[in-house]
Parts: C-alpha cells; structure tokens; sequence
C-alpha cells in the first residue's frame, strides 16, 4: 500500500482506508455471474465477502460514525441483531432462489448483506464482551446447523442449482461458522488474561 499512496496526506489516508473494499467491491461485481452459477460459489464466497466488505467499509468509516449511531446503537444490540436477521434471511433456500432469478432480489441482496456488515461492523466495539458472545455463539450456531441441514438434506432446498451442490455448499457454510468461531476465540482469550 506504500506504494500506491506514499506520503501522508488527508487524500491518502482516506485512499488507504477505502482501497480495500472499494477493490474487494469491484472485484465481486466483476465476478458475480460467476458467483451466482453455482451455490457453493453463492453461499460459501459471494454471500460472506458481502458481508466481509460491509465489515471492511464500517472500519474505514472510522469512529465517528459509531459516535453518531450511538443513540440508535445501544451497547451494538440493535446493529448486530439487524446484522443477524439478514444473515439468517439469505440462508433461506427461497431467498437464494429468488436472488439468482430476480434483480431486484439481488440488488436487495447485496445492499441487505453490505448493511449487515457494516452494521456489525459499527456495532462490535460497543457491543463489549458479554454481547459479542452472545451474538458469535448464535451467529455460530445457527450457520453451523444451516450449513449441517443443507448437507445432509435427503431433498433438494433450491431449485435453481442441482441437488449435488447443496452438500458441499453446506460443507462451505460449516466451514465459515466455525473459521469465524477461531477469529473470535483469541480475543476472548485475551480478555480472559486481562
């Protein structure tokens, strides 16, 4: 990053902090037909960079926002429950149909999943300890059992991809709840020893 932006200055710090989603963004649009021909593709990568970008964009909005949200964001509750609701909706085998058939789905499915990044990504830091536990372990839960229900479904969910993609998109959902459980769990570590 050096590189592209060597000298500090107002534009380059606002540069550095907006690279990467803006360069995570346009490489998803780049990419998104092909994210969408599969439903591994669509729910083991596309659906959480989604969400990862609305995460990195939170961070490069800085602390000021979670400052002006702070009324409406108490203790990171209200934004990491959003966050969890729409997670929760485009695991639904219909809202993935839906969003690979119709567009305005699936410009619904971007901006509700880049909203729900952003808002757990404002809400973390204020959320402390004792609510970030309680939203990982249902977060973990939830996308665990999802992820081990479209594995083991003796039914197709979606009728829009073939039967023996669920199994291994269900593998893929299993993997990112338990790769964000492992994220978490040094934190928590380090708040134990403090």
């Amino acid at each position: 990053m050096k590189l592209l932006f060597p000298k500090k200055t107002a534009l380059n710090k606002w540069a550095r902090h907006w690279a990467l989603p803006g360069l995570l963004c346009a490489t998803l649009a780049l990419f998104q037909p092909r994210l969408e021909q599969s439903m591994v593709l669509h729910m083991g990568v596309e659906i959480p960079l989604l969400f990862i970008l609305g995460w990195l964009t939170a961070n490069a909005c800085g602390p000021a926002l979670v400052k002006k949200l702070a009324p409406w964001n108490m203790a990171g509750v209200p934004g990491l429950t959003f966050a969890l609701l729409v997670i929760s909706l485009w695991m639904v085998p219909a809202a993935l149909d839906y969003a690979v058939l119709s567009a305005p789905v699936a410009i619904a499915k971007v901006a509700s999943l880049l909203a729900a990044g952003m808002a757990a990504g404002l809400s973390w830091k204020p959320a402390g300890f004792i609510v970030q536990a309680f939203f990982t372990m249902n977060a973990f839960w939830m996308t665990f059992v999802v992820g081990l229900l479209y594995r083991e479904a003796p039914l197709q969910l979606c009728s829009v991809y073939l039967e023996d993609e669920q199994a291994r998109a269900g593998a893929a959902i299993m993997a990112w709840a338990i790769l964000a459980l492992l994220l978490w769990v040094p934190g928590v570590l380090r708040k134990l020893r403090d």
